[in-house]
């Protein structure tokens, strides 16, 4: 039993002593066993309420220091400085005003409520006056990763996590969920779908790794990629998205940033030079006698002289590779025409 229990349980029990006293002052009951009934009475609604009591106290402890924690740091120290003038203006002018015929103690404390009012919301307006130059507002750090909606949408982050590539926790910011929510709401079909998926991946890593939804908003900032990245500054978490753009923009915001698609590309098998593959070439080339095709993991390979090959499969000799901003650029020639250029030599 805590001590709060026990010290509700006493109240009760004294409460019950307490009616029990009083109702035989006023000749409403008789005997000592009456009082001690009473008693007992107290002591049993106390068992039945003490708990309950307990939880709404405990809870309402736990929001007032969630609270808290959410006030940006020079808030409090704004209305502390407040009011402790206020109280020292009191002072002086119930120090004054004590000789003034008709002043009373109700009418000094009228002054010290009206000082710490006035004063409170004149700090509370002139915030920056207390901010440490240079110095970041963090409303409580979290750590961790925060989501982005191009993250989730792609799907990819789930079998990241089912694979225990992934841990937590994962932070999912409301208005990324208000986004995910209004794309399954449209018309469009394909919109729709991505909603959709992002809203499955959403409930799938749920099940697989530690994952929460945080109500931050950043008022000052209208686009959701800004409040975002503002947020993952703020509380010192890093981003993990699919989106190439939000990556330079993480940079600028000096915000770790992990990208999927990068983590893709560099997982792909490294091609050099004089590597032999076989592949099917799909379409022609940009330039005459060129075929294209790609290997299983996405990359495009151009092959020289291949173009009238399209729909084969075919060997071929790895001779350049090129990376580029969207991946991974491979450049071959066909094995027969190796093999034509060694029976030549020979």
């Amino acid at each position: 039993m805590t001590l709060l229990r026990a010290v509700l349980l006493a109240v009760f029990t004294y409460l019950g002593y307490l009616s029990g006293l009083i109702m035989s002052h006023y000749g409403l009951i008789g005997g000592t066993i009456n009082l001690v009934y009473l008693t007992l009475a107290g002591l049993l609604i106390g068992l039945l309420l003490a708990p309950r009591l307990e939880y709404l106290y405990r809870t309402a402890i736990s929001r007032v220091e969630a609270w808290w924690e959410r006030l940006p740091p020079e808030l409090p120290l704004a209305v502390t400085v407040a009011t402790t003038l206020a109280l020292l203006l009191a002072v002086l002018l119930t120090t004054l005003l004590s000789s003034v015929p008709g002043f009373a103690w109700y009418h000094s404390l009228l002054i010290a409520l009206v000082s710490i009012v006035a004063l409170s919301a004149v700090a509370v307006r002139n915030l920056h006056l207390f901010k440490r130059e240079g110095q970041s507002q963090p409303r409580g750090r979290l750590g961790g990763k925060a989501l982005d909606s191009s993250v989730l949408i792609d799907g990819r982050i789930a079998e990241m996590a089912e694979l225990g590539w992934l841990e937590g926790p994962l932070w999912v910011p409301r208005f990324i969920l208000r986004e995910l929510q209004l794309l399954a709401d449209q018309e469009d079909p394909v919109r729709r779908g991505k909603g959709r998926r992002g809203l499955e991946v959403l409930e799938r890593l749920g099940k697989l790794v530690e994952l929460e939804v945080i109500d931050d908003e950043i008022e000052d900032q209208d686009l959701t990629d800004d409040k975002l990245l503002d947020l993952c500054r703020d509380r010192d978490m890093a981003l993990i998205t699919n989106d190439a753009a939000m990556v330079q923009l993480a940079r600028i915001y000096g915000v770790k940033a992990l990208s999927i698609q990068a983590l893709s590309i560099a997982l792909r098998t490294q091609y050099r030079p004089g590597d032999r593959v076989e592949l099917e070439i799909i379409k022609p080339g940009r330039e005459a006698g060129q075929g294209v095709g790609y290997l299983e993991d996405g990359t495009m390979v151009v092959v020289d002289g291949a173009s009238r090959l399209m729909g084969k499969k075919v060997a071929v000799v790895i001779t350049q590779t090129i990376q580029t901003q969207v991946g991974r650029l491979v450049f071959a020639r066909l094995q027969t025409d190796e093999g034509q250029e060694e029976s030549r030599e020979d």
